[in-house]
């Protein structure tokens, strides 16, 4: 299992981090708005490392930069929760986590493109119409994602992370 926590607690300190670093002085809207951007640019570069849409040019999945991409975006969804103040949304329990990690994998191109699309929507409506359950839908939709359909382990987007977190 992953230790979302402490996930959540490593993001938020990076941001300090970079913000002090850079001297941002931008407020908490402007704050929310580069967040979710940022988050709808990471999923797409996180689509196109996992590349299963690919109509034009297929390619097998680029495991190690699917990883890095997924670590982002991981890490901005959490960073989107502390802004939204729903860090209660991203944290599981046993029960949620075996819902998600026994859900059916997704291999037809349609179910993965779904997903993928649903991820966007609820995402969205989360930050628009400032729907919570949407919000919890998309980051349970990520995990499974992830962790059942592209079968990434928890240790794997762990060091992911981590090396994600080290590198500033």
């Amino acid at each position: 299992m992953l230790d979302i926590t402490k996930m959540l607690h490593q993001i938020i300190d990076l941001e300090l981090k970079i913000d002090d670093e850079k001297e941002l002085l931008i407020g908490p809207e402007v704050r929310k708005q580069t967040i979710f951007l940022d988050l709808d640019i990471s999923l797409s570069d996180m689509a196109e490392a996992a590349g299963w849409y690919k109509v034009i040019n297929p390619n097998e999945a680029d495991k190690k930069k699917l990883l890095k991409a997924y670590a982002e975006v991981m890490g901005l969804f959490l960073l989107f929760s502390a802004k939204m103040q729903w860090t209660h949304l991203v944290v599981l329990d046993e029960e949620a986590w075996r819902r998600i990690t026994d859900a059916k994998r997704a291999t037809k191109l349609a179910d993965l493109n779904k997903s993928y699309l649903a991820i966007k929507h609820f995402l969205s409506d989360a930050y628009f119409n400032h729907q919570q359950e949407s919000y919890r839908h998309a980051w349970h939709l990520l995990l499974k994602m992830g962790i059942v359909d592209w079968k990434l382990t928890p240790e794997q987007i762990t060091k992911a992370y981590q090396a994600m977190i080290d590198q500033y």
